[in-house]
């Protein structure tokens, strides 16, 4: 058996020892303030994703993947306190959870971990009946940077407004270069399209807006400027392209609702990727390629291009509106807006590689970046913003209810206090019919103490 074992990995088993039990070590972790915790363990787990985009071409077996590195590592552990202070040791150690910065965790089979924070849900458990002198507390580790999306300038709120003012010109004047819309024929497809995309905006973003008249309002004005003026505006692709991302950059200024605001977004984006005009390369493989026919498929995918860009652009903004009482609700955030850009960039990547292949309209298909890079600066560094601001803020705490109990003794016993919570209670745990008046065994309650 030895012999089927490389050298170099025989010299890897010598060095550490011959079995898994030689290399197991103790399970500690290191909270920013320096307190370090020991805990005891079961069974062990990490996981990861490797990154990549997959780019499929109409008529060609298989598919190009290209690779963009790989995750965070995150390590769950279900951590175990036992002893007659076992209560005690586990309160301390979720004193140290909730330390803001960033700790180190001394896996006990992955070895010492650097700049680490936990994240997610805390569960903590006690089962003083079927498992005394126990306690339980469930977590989950993300390695991290250390600085995330590092920027050069004191205001990182300022700084990725200027990106975003940055997408809306350098959005528009892409359209304009990059559309042919000098013939009648053009401009009545356009025209058709951009409405489509209208009726769009107003079915995903209605819910949004009608939350603040203001917004409301302007909303409709926006929408009823380009409908009214649309026959002109047509001709003059660079202040049309202004006004379109206007009325989809709208709704990000209302001031509450980031969940829905964000989902709306994301669901204006979906249905424009998933429309004749943002499919370019499924209308080409249709076999309808006359000059005509192609010059309004470059034109549908270029005006798809500019609805689904604002929307991620809009989800950018909206987190800038918006003030954050919990650590899980910015990193909810952040993770939606980084997803948002990584399928419009997926989707983008697709539509420009079908339009690279229509010769009759030229080479000023492909895709010069202005605009996407602008965007992506945005999205980068509001990330960034949402992942420190998380650290300041309240993290979620989850306990498992060992008996039947109502809603307002179990708010006064969490928060000390039922009038001012009762309702935030209620609403994120998503409380509803019988689960009001009594709550049964078993129930898995988030709640967010005061720091």
């Amino acid at each position: 058996m030895a012999g089927l074992v490389p050298p170099g990995i025989a010299g890897l088993l010598d060095l550490f020892g011959n079995s898994w039990e030689d290399r197991i070590q103790e399970g500690a972790y290191i909270s920013p303030k320096g307190t370090r915790i020991l805990f005891q363990w079961e069974d062990l787990s990490r996981n990861f994703d490797k990154r990549g985009t997959v780019f499929t071409f109409p008529g060609v077996n298989g598919g190009y993947v290209q690779q963009k590195g790989y995750s965070e590592r995150r390590y769950p552990l279900r951590c175990y306190f036992t002893g007659k202070n076992c209560d005690l040791e586990a309160t301390a150690f979720e004193a140290a959870l909730l330390e803001p910065g960033i700790g180190k965790l001394e896996h006990p089979l992955y070895g010492e971990i650097p700049d680490v924070v936990p994240f997610g849900t805390v569960t903590r458990r006690d089962d003083l009946k079927s498992e005394a002198n126990q306690s339980i507390v469930e977590v989950t580790f993300l390695t991290t940077l250390g600085s995330v999306y590092p920027s050069a300038l004191a205001d990182p709120r300022s700084e990725i407004q200027a990106y975003i003012l940055g997408f809306d010109v350098a959005a528009a004047q892409q359209f304009s270069d990059v559309t042919s819309l000098a013939g009648a024929v053009e401009q009545a497809n356009m025209k058709s399209t951009i409405r489509k995309f209208l009726r769009d905006v107003n079915s995903t973003m209605k819910t949004a807006s009608d939350s603040v008249a203001k917004v409301r309002r302007e909303m409709a004005d926006i929408q009823s400027l380009i409908n009214f003026g649309l026959d002109t505006l047509v001709g003059q692709p660079l202040l049309l392209a202004r006004q379109c991302v206007n009325l989809v950059r709208a709704p990000a200024r209302a001031i509450d609702g980031i969940i829905s605001r964000l989902d709306a977004y994301r669901n204006l984006a979906e249905s424009i990727f998933a429309s004749a005009a943002g499919t370019p390369a499924e209308t080409l493989a249709a076999g309808t390629a006359l000059a005509v026919r192609t010059t309004q498929v470059a034109n549908d995918f270029h005006a798809a291009d500019l609805f689904a860009s604002s929307a991620v652009a809009g989800s950018v903004a909206a987190t800038l509106e918006t003030q954050y009482e919990t650590r899980p609700q910015a990193i909810a955030a952040a993770e939606e807006v980084l997803a948002q850009a990584a399928a419009l960039i997926a989707w983008r990547d697709t539509g420009f590689t079908a339009l690279e292949g229509i010769a009759q309209i030229g080479t000023f298909q492909v895709d010069q970046g202005e605009s996407y890079q602008q965007l992506q600066n945005a999205v980068a560094l509001a990330a960034g913003r949402l992942i420190e601001i998380s650290f300041t803020l309240i993290p979620e705490r989850r306990i498992v209810l060992d008996r039947p109990r109502t809603i307002v003794d179990l708010c006064a016993e969490l928060y000390g206090q039922v009038d001012e919570r009762l309702d935030f209670m209620i609403q994120s745990n998503n409380l509803s019919g019988s689960e009001i008046l009594e709550l049964p065994r078993g129930s898995a309650i988030v709640y967010y103490p005061d720091p």
